[in-house]
């Protein structure tokens, strides 16, 4: 399943650039110039979409991320595998979704786009490995490409347009 027929399939949510699963959920409003469109990739809440199907075959237990992100602005191509969480505690699931679905997608495309991983929650306390996962993360998407958001903005839209994570929000630096 070429990223053409991603457009024709019913992974396609057409016109939304809003997703909600459980009780997390993602939104960007695009900006003038921008293309967003999103892509409800997992089966197990789009039963119609095939993707899964396409990159496995009959294989099963591989982890799939919820959502594909494609972004475009002037000359700049974007894909951003989505993870929505309930809890952040299941970080480690979450990232083994976006850079499984990654992995085995990329064989299929050429290399005309960054890729990027956007892992999110909307409550939950961070777990004791959230380095590490933050390292796997690094080495797989680069610097700058992934983000773990558990906060209520626009992260997922910075994210595509290449504008940093805020770090450190709501700490004050020391004086000296």
């Amino acid at each position: 399943m070429p990223f053409e027929n991603l457009l024709l399939s019913s992974c396609l949510l057409p016109g939304q650039t809003y997703f909600k699963e459980s009780q997390a959920s993602v939104e960007v409003k695009p900006l003038t110039g921008e293309t967003i469109l999103f892509f409800n990739i997992d089966d197990q809440s789009n039963p119609g979409c095939k993707l899964r199907q396409f990159l496995w075959g009959t294989e099963t237990g591989q982890k799939m991320c919820d959502l594909m992100v494609f972004y475009a602005k002037d000359s700049e191509r974007v894909i951003c595998f989505v993870e929505l969480k309930h809890n952040i505690g299941h970080l480690g699931h979450a990232t083994k979704q976006v850079i499984n679905t990654y992995n085995t997608f990329k064989v299929h495309l050429k290399k005309s786009y960054t890729a990027k991983a956007f892992i999110s929650a909307c409550g939950g306390s961070s777990p004791r490995e959230y380095k590490e996962y933050q390292r796997e993360l690094l080495k797989e998407f680069g610097k700058n490409n992934f983000d773990i958001n558990n906060r209520s903005n626009d992260a997922l839209g910075d994210l595509l347009r290449g504008i940093p994570p805020k770090t450190g929000q709501g700490k004050r630096k020391n004086k000296k």
